[in-house]
């Protein structure tokens, strides 16, 4: 099998603060009222609204790159490599090590790193102004930016099957009958305020459990 190295981020919410600074203006003409017409019930529903505005937003800021931040950035191949420090390091170091994995001959894997991780790395990189490199993301190939040394284990699950919907590495995991990962994503945020070290840990459960789901999928 060719040099794998396993890519997986945590991402953790920005300050509540922040977010609710970026929300559109409550505004009471788009609540769906139905077939209200009591104006007690209607201002009751408008009201409601008002006070439930923007907290879909907070509550998955961290799945989202304008909304979230990158707190570890692990990486493993013989080795794990994880980096925590300021979120600009973590992306530039993430990038760096990318390219020497590709300068090496070796590949890029992780499980859905195509369509969370990587497009993460990416939008919070522009957003705080860390040059990505192009042989990671090319903006003038839209349709396939990522390199050709990025294999995504989520898609080479799906056997062909495009249209196949998300599958979670657990179920993959339980599938092959491999152990299946500790913790939970959700509760990642409150992991990372009150122990660091847990947080590494937690990271570094991921990257073994993907390591081991590689070897099945990518032997050849």
């Amino acid at each position: 099998m060719q040099l794998v190295t396993i890519l997986d981020i945590e991402t953790i919410a920005q300050p509540e603060s922040e977010i609710r600074a970026k929300l559109q203006p409550f505004d009471a003409n788009k609540v769906a009222l139905g077939v209200l017409k009591d104006p007690d019930k209607i201002m009751a529903k408008i009201m409601e609204a008002e006070a439930n505005h923007g907290n879909a937003e907070v509550e998955r800021a961290a799945l989202s790159a304008e909304t979230g931040i990158v707190a570890i950035s692990g990486m493993m191949n013989d080795s794990i490599h994880q980096f925590a420090d300021s979120e600009e390091d973590v992306i530039a170091k993430t990038f760096d090590k990318m390219m020497q994995v590709f300068s090496g001959g070796g590949i890029i894997s992780g499980w859905n790193v195509k369509g969370f991780d990587l497009p993460f790395l990416v939008k919070r990189a522009w957003l705080i102004g860390v040059k990505v490199p192009a042989r990671i993301f090319n903006p003038l190939k839209p349709r396939y930016p990522w390199s050709d040394s990025i294999i995504d284990l989520m898609e080479v699950w799906k056997a062909g099957q495009y249209t196949e919907k998300h599958t979670s590495l657990n179920a993959a995991l339980r599938h092959l009958g491999l152990p299946e990962k500790t913790g939970l994503g959700a509760d990642f945020g409150k992991l990372w305020a009150s122990d660091k070290g847990a947080a590494l840990a937690y990271n570094a459960d991921d990257l073994d459990r993907e390591m081991q789901v590689a070897k099945r999928l990518l032997s050849h």
